[in-house]
């Protein structure tokens, strides 16, 4: 294996880097029309000893061309972007409250709401209407007419679009972050009287079709009297509906590292390739017999892509195998990182976002990683019984993908699972057995008797394989959990892992070098993978409680509902516990324990004093006095009853607690802001912050 063998690898590399300079580096717009130039030199020097340069300086027209797939993914990502268009909607943000939209993914039912994806077709500014452009999230209030709306339809809403709210606290989930990589960055909440359905949708629909024959195709499942918990995996893994899972079952799926096998991904679409490569081999005896075999087979990948939903893990993987199939038909050598890139490329040119997509990255290094250490893991040992040479042969792949992926798995769940080779001897031959019986019983459903009998020995398969799953979960240290990787720990790991890759396949000794100095680098930053500042915070949950981080412990101090709402708790503190690298969580109840002194704060409630600073709560309690006499930096309000009153010489900032009345929280702000005293609203501002 060589770089230069594989020419849109390398291309692909350098389309990349002007994807991550355009993320995180650059400020300004690129103007399209700047690429002409490049794009033109480049396709003038694509054959550099037949035009300027000999071949002997073959490089610089190479570099040439490596500069302008730079700037192209440079351009590609920032007009991929509706928000840096001259027509977006939110230019026009405080002078409209009516939009035209159209719903461009199938609607969500939720408990309470449906969830409606929308483009944003045009804008009514001061009666008239200006064409518009944008993506947006819908919130409807649940009713009937909600519950008809379809993929394609087209609405009014007049209600004024906001701004979806960034993370309220370090290290919690950022959605808004994620919208945002999609394009999404404004939501509204509807009533019924807020909108109304202006047309539906019409003509040919493929979405639709596919919903409707995915529906089809479940209902023939379920006929076939597949319980619960087994319909809803057959479901995820012949049909991509994952929504249909319990959370028990989810759970037990994600603790025993099986959550791959119901996303709809490479394995999915191999065996679906592997089932039809076969059974269409006859077609090969014909005179156009392979022609028409591989375009049936392309067909029917790319049918199951929109049947499962289209996710970036099928695509992915749909565009691989097609490009196999044809380099296959043309008798082209075909090359799996050669079809890899290529697919990557593609996907990338009409998503650029994508990259940032966490099973994107998923996808392509479980892939990557199967095809650079697959071998050389099954090479260290030779069994001589064949069953035995098929079971080493699957747990080269397991490890395989597991290398490639497991830094990922760290950094964005903070878990690793333990018996993933267990997990994996169990769950890849089911997925073959559920997905060739799941197809005979579509194929059979005609004819009842026969459907239900191969439904029967599915259910079978079904259940034994949630039985087994489960089994794994409950199994001691099956899950590792509360794992912590700091971004550049987790970068300098991703690429040890594919410098080790490269040095076995290639055996180029000099690699040895990069991987001692990658280690070096690693295990400096690993010194570092911790923030180990202390730190108070003020959280803003509907309970009332206070962190504070010191010496990798925290302490939490708040009211009884601590012990009654452990999983609110857990939501604000959990990771941030970990990227402190906190080992001990102490919990304080300030209704029954009023007296606490550490090295590094002492509470006696109402006051909390931590370094040189001093807080006091103010929780129920009725307030009818200036605030002159207490020495205090920083005031509390949890909850107040009565009117609360300042003095120009007010010294302390005021805390406005998440679990402040309305009227409270205008009341306290109307007079801070009339004796020009500091304050901070939680509710609107998210978590306050206060290093010692």
């Amino acid at each position: 294996m060589r770089l230069r063998s594989y020419p849109i690898l390398r291309l692909l590399i350098w389309y990349i880097l002007g994807i991550l300079l355009a993320f995180y580096v650059l400020k300004f717009t690129i103007a399209w029309y700047w690429l002409i130039p490049f794009l033109a030199v480049s396709a003038f020097l694509a054959f550099p000893h037949q035009y300027l340069f000999t071949y002997r300086y073959r490089f610089l027209s190479g570099s040439v061309i490596y500069i302008g797939f730079v700037f192209l993914g440079m351009a590609n990502y920032q007009y991929h972007f509706d928000r840096n268009k001259a027509m977006y909607f939110g230019r026009y943000r405080g002078k409209t409250h009516q939009y035209e939209v159209q719903i461009n993914q199938l609607p969500l039912d939720r408990a309470k709401s449906i969830k409606l994806f929308v483009k944003i077709k045009s804008c009514y500014v001061h009666g008239q209407s200006k064409q518009c452009q944008g993506k947006a999230i819908l919130y409807l209030q649940k009713d009937s007419a909600a519950q008809q709306l379809s993929y394609g339809d087209k609405l009014i809403i007049t209600k004024p679009l906001e701004r979806i709210p960034p993370a309220k606290a370090p290290d919690v989930f950022d959605y808004r972050k994620y919208l945002s990589l999609q394009d999404i960055h404004y939501q509204a909440f509807l009533r019924s009287y807020n909108w109304s359905k202006i047309e539906s949708v019409s003509g040919v629909n493929i979405f639709l079709l596919a919903q409707k024959l995915r529906l089809k195709l479940l209902m023939i499942l379920r006929k076939n009297k597949l319980n619960d918990d087994e319909l809803s995996v057959a479901a995820g893994m012949l049909l991509g509906m994952r929504d249909m899972l319990s959370p028990e079952l989810s759970r037990a799926y994600a603790g025993a590292g099986a959550m791959h096998i119901l996303c709809v991904s490479g394995l999915h679409v191999g065996i679906i390739f592997l089932i039809f490569n076969f059974l269409l081999k006859p077609l090969q005896r014909h005179r156009h017999g392979k022609l028409i075999k591989a375009t049936s087979i392309v067909l029917i990948i790319w049918f199951y892509a929109l049947l499962t939903g289209l996710s970036p893990s099928v695509v992915r993987a749909a565009s691989m195998f097609s490009f196999i199939i044809i380099g296959q038909n043309f008798r082209r050598p075909v090359s799996i990182i050669g079809s890899l890139s290529g697919s990557a490329l593609m996907l990338l040119v009409l998503n650029p976002a994508l990259i940032f997509n966490l099973g994107f990255q998923l996808s392509y290094s479980a892939v990557l990683s199967i095809v650079l250490l697959q071998k050389p893991i099954a090479n260290l040992w030779k069994p001589s019984l064949k069953i035995i040479d098929l079971i080493w042969q699957l747990i080269g792949i397991s490890i395989a993908a597991q290398i490639g992926t497991a830094p990922l798995t760290v950094y964005y769940f903070h878990q690793f699972p333990s018996f993933f080779i267990l997990t994996n001897l169990i769950v890849i031959p089911s997925a073959y057995l559920v997905i060739i019986l799941g197809i005979l019983v579509i194929i059979t459903s005609p004819i009842t008797w026969i459907s239900s009998v191969i439904g029967k020995a599915l259910s079978i398969i079904l259940f034994l394989l949630n039985n087994a799953i489960t089994g794994i979960e409950n199994l001691p240290f099956a899950v590792i959990h509360n794992l912590y990787l700091s971004t550049s720990v987790f970068v300098l790991l991703i690429a040890l892992i594919l410098s080790i890759s490269v040095w076995l396949v290639l055996k180029v000794k000099k690699f040895i070098y990069v991987n001692m100095v990658l280690l070096i680098f690693l295990l400096i930053a690993w010194q570092n993978n911790y923030d180990l500042s202390n730190e108070l915070i003020i959280y803003p949950g509907r309970t009332k409680y206070i962190a504070i981080y010191a010496n990798r412990k925290a302490w939490i101090i708040g009211d009884s509902n601590l012990i009654k709402h452990p999983n609110a708790l857990n939501y604000f503190v959990e990771n941030h516990e970990m990227h402190k690298g906190i080992k001990k969580r102490i919990l304080i109840l300030q209704d029954t324990l009023s007296d606490y002194t550490t090295s590094y704060f002492s509470f006696r409630y109402p006051y909390l004093k931590i370094g040189n600073r001093k807080l006091k709560y103010l929780d129920n309690t009725r307030i009818n006095t200036s605030f002159d006499e207490f020495v205090v930096d920083y005031l509390i309000f949890n909850t107040t009853k009565g009117k609360v009153y300042f003095t120009n010489n007010q010294k302390a900032e005021l805390i406005l607690s998440n679990t402040l009345a309305p009227w409270s929280r205008k009341q306290l702000i109307r007079n801070a802001e009339d004796h020009l005293i500091k304050y901070y609203d939680i509710r609107k501002k998210g978590s306050w912050q206060l290093f010692f």
